[in-house]
Order: structure tokens, then C-alpha cells, then sequence
């Protein structure tokens, strides 16, 4: 069942879904968050540019 967007007191919206659309969203967010994972470097320290030759100037 198709269900639409209610807008909520805060400002944002809420949507009432059956067991297997929560299901698959839930599935999805897993995929996504293995997907992008947690990187290798911190980030707040830049990366240089993809051109920068090793050991550049």
C-alpha cells in the first residue's frame, strides 16, 4: 500500500510503512553505510589533489 508524507510539528515528515518496505529500507541503509564505510584517513585532514605529483612542491 502506497502511502504518502505527512508534515510533522519539527518541521520534517513522517510516512507510515507496512513490515517489509521498513524491511528493505533497513536492508538499503546497511548496504550504504558498507558501501562508504568509515575511511581509512580522519577527516579533517585535507587530501591532496588527485594531479599532485609525489613529493611535489
Amino acid at each position: 500500500m502506497a502511502g504518502h508524507f505527512e508534515p510533522t510539528e519539527d518541521g520534517g515528515a513522517a510516512i507510515a510503512l507496512d513490515e517489509v518496505e521498513i524491511s528493505i529500507l533497513r536492508s538499503l541503509a546497511v548496504q550504504l553505510l558498507e558501501l562508504i564505510g568509515p575511511g581509512s584517513e580522519p577527516a579533517d585532514q585535507p587530501r591532496p589533489p588527485q594531479d599532485a605529483e609525489p613529493g611535489g612542491p
